[in-house]
């Protein structure tokens, strides 16, 4: 099955790049019991991230609801964890979308997540569907809050105000360039 092409964010350290084939034995290589707790709920199996990525595959060329990125290195490509943007996300209001993401134990620590977090933003606001992004973490997940914090979110609601006892932080979004382009066939 051949890749879908679209567009690519970097801000010189990090680049978003929609899951590829290619990224499947590194993808589970990274999964650790972190990863595992915070994100993905379960171990990843060949089988399952195999599935996954058909899935992010199939969503890129429908143009969502969910568009899945990997998180690599600027400097040699090296695949560090995922971002996903999720459009209408479960009990969120209308024009909201949600974050969601993970990095892999070598690349914690350096600011990684913070600026896919702002390559995320970037993406969302070139689409003319979302106002808002929100970043949903469990009350005990101090490094994802820390992530939150450090771009420019504040708290919108807090368990129990929210459906999956989780603090829900949002950032509205300033609209800024040429809408981007998130299909394959769009990006001929």
């Amino acid at each position: 099955m051949q890749d879908v092409l679209v567009p690519e964010l970097s801000d010189g350290v990090v680049v978003l790049r929609p899951l590829s084939w290619s990224d499947a034995q590194d993808h589970l290589a990274g999964e650790d019991e972190e990863l595992v707790r915070w994100l993905s709920g379960g171990p990843g199996t060949v089988d399952t991230v195999a599935r996954h990525i058909a899935t992010v595959q199939d969503m890129w060329l429908a143009g969502g609801p969910t568009f899945s990125f990997g998180i690599r290195s600027a400097l040699d490509d090296r695949l560090a964890g995922t971002i996903d943007v999720q459009l209408k996300p479960d009990h969120a209001p209308q024009g909201f979308a949600n974050l969601a993401y993970g990095l892999y134990a070598p690349y914690r620590g350096r600011g990684w997540a913070s600026r896919a977090v702002e390559l995320a933003v970037r993406f969302l606001r070139r689409r003319d569907d979302t106002t808002d992004v929100l970043i949903k973490v469990e009350p005990a997940n101090s490094a994802s809050i820390a992530v939150a914090n450090r771009t420019g979110f504040s708290v919108y609601a807090e368990p129990p105000n929210t459906p999956d006892a989780h603090i829900w932080y949002r950032r509205s979004l300033s609209r800024n360039g040429p809408p981007l382009r998130t299909s394959a066939q769009d990006a001929m």
